[in-house]
């Protein structure tokens, strides 16, 4: 194969190797900054992957700048056909048909020679003064050339003239990229992306790769994309993102609004720290959630609150029934509720729209309802691990101070472990609110298990939850074994009498 041609020195080439903006949303972040003019990207992917409709996005983003783009197809689709089926999504103008996106199709040219083909191409190219010309379904094109080789030199020559003339040679190619990743046309590309599907909880889950780029840093790994009626949206792998730099730590707390939970806590969470909060259903880990955003909202902080659960209307209910209507009945108030349902759930798209707020609205608290759900929407459960400690990563070095619950798997049992739990290693806090059955009857029982920049109250407590006011406490637990298992066994004898006399705590509360 020939040595690549020597491109002009000078602000002339300068100018030719910018890199352009794709007009897909984080795919130019991906890519480490967006896609240098004059390369050949080739985008590898099966059938309805999203292939053309990131070509045409791209295309109809540089018709929005006043470029011209040349669109030419396989047999895979008429223009007409491939026209009609994406006219409904946002980014499409019917004006730019025929001006700055102009059609045709590669294998009628080829059929009277590739040397004839790749001229016509480029001198239309060259006429039309287009900086982006797209090669749609470049498997059926390949029928028309000799062999293997002779693809790959007609995509290096025809790259290679055109990125004198400062245009990109955009080519789709039907397939699974891990088959055809000894075609040799893939050798001349300097970009190589490849999009598939993974099935997932029934479902279909949409990947981006970036398998080769030259001159730029691309963050690694899959990531998920999904398709609208606004095209292509990118949502980067959370690995990939996290920031190096940390916030200054700061000894300000954080408070639930709970007099007694704050107390316990010695004034509340350290900012900047994550706070699990396990325990089973009903005990009132979304309701302490509510409190913790409310109370940011009443002193200026701005929250929100990821749920998977709960509906929005639901969560407003909620707080309205304990008293937190001035906060959450306001749609547009400090607080937000970005609620997504369990069956739609992408763990990598919530991050994303996690991180938007945080930029956006200066996001100080958090709460998370609940990581058991958002583990469920990884794709892989062994990424479950560094996804978390990701997040974690990244809220602590914006400043925010969060609040995850878990699911305690059984209500009451022998059994408490968080074996099965990632966040734990990297939560600061630690909090569990369960039931415990002590004489037939079912208690609600509040402790602190951790904090890790903090002392704190270690005793167990007993609360209630009321209308109009929350979380109440009850006071000290039953005086009793075995009640962070569940279930509780009375003291006996002596040593019961001895463990009674030596907690002040008890006994100043009998006292009162």
């Amino acid at each position: 194969m020939p040595a690549a041609p020597r491109l002009p020195q000078g602000p002339a080439a300068q100018e030719r190797m910018e890199r352009i903006d794709t007009g897909v949303p984080n795919l130019d972040r991906v890519l480490g900054g967006g896609l240098l003019r004059g390369s050949i990207i080739m985008v590898i992917g099966p059938p309805g992957s999203g292939k053309t409709i990131l070509a045409q996005q791209v295309a109809f983003r540089r018709a929005q700048l006043g470029e011209v783009s040349l669109y030419l197809t396989g047999y895979s689709e008429t223009h007409d056909k491939l026209l009609r089926h994406n006219s409904a999504l946002t980014y499409f103008d019917p004006a730019a048909i025929g001006r700055q996106v102009q059609m045709g199709s590669l294998p009628d040219l080829l059929e009277h020679g590739a040397a004839e083909a790749e001229q016509v191409v480029v001198e239309t190219a060259r006429r039309q003064h287009a900086t982006l010309v797209v090669m749609d379904g470049f498997r059926s094109i390949r029928g028309f050339l000799p062999d293997d080789q002779a693809a790959a030199q007609f995509l290096y020559t025809v790259g290679a003239k055109l990125a004198l003339l400062g245009a990109t040679l955009l080519v789709l190619v039907e397939g699974d990229s891990e088959d055809r990743i000894r075609d040799p046309e893939q050798s001349v590309c300097d970009v190589i992306l490849s999009l598939r599907r993974d099935f997932h909880r029934g479902g279909h889950h949409r990947l981006l790769e970036v398998l080769k780029v030259r001159g730029a840093a691309p963050l690694t790994g899959a990531h998920p994309f999904n398709i609208d009626s606004s095209g292509i949206r990118v949502y980067p792998r959370l690995e990939s993102i996290v920031p190096d730099d940390q916030a200054p730590w700061t000894d300000k707390r954080h408070a639930f609004g709970v007099t007694w939970i704050d107390q316990l806590l010695g004034g509340g969470l350290n900012t900047g720290t994550s706070t699990l909060a396990a325990g089973t259903p009903g005990v009132g880990k979304t309701l302490l959630g509510l409190h913790f955003l409310a109370a940011g909202a009443r002193s200026g902080e701005p929250g929100l609150l990821a749920g998977f659960v709960e509906s929005a209307s639901q969560l407003r209910a909620k707080a309205r029934v304990f008293g937190m209507a001035d906060v959450f009945d306001n749609p547009d108030g400090p607080v937000q509720l970005l609620t997504v349902p369990t069956h739609d759930l992408d763990a990598d798209k919530v991050a994303w729209q996690i991180r938007e707020a945080v930029e956006a609205r200066g996001v100080r608290r958090l709460v998370i309802d609940s990581v058991t759900e958002l583990e469920r929407g990884l794709a892989r459960a062994e990424r479950a691990p560094m996804f978390l400690a990701a997040l974690a990563v990244y809220l602590r070095s914006a400043g925010v101070t969060t609040y995850f619950t878990v699911d305690v798997p059984t209500i009451v049992g022998q059994e408490l472990s968080f074996a099965g739990t990632p966040l734990v290693a990297v939560a600061e806090n630690l909090l569990l609110l369960r039931y415990a059955e002590y004489q037939g009857e079912l208690h609600r029982l509040f402790s602190i298990l951790k904090m890790r920049f903090s002392d704190y109250d270690r005793t167990l407590r007993e609360y209630t939850i009321r209308d109009g006011e929350g979380l109440r406490m009850e006071g000290p637990a039953p005086r009793a074994e075995g009640l962070l298992t569940g279930l509780a066994r009375p003291l006996g004898g002596a040593l019961g009498a001895l463990r009674a006399s030596r907690d002040p705590a008890s006994q100043s509360e009998r006292q009162e």
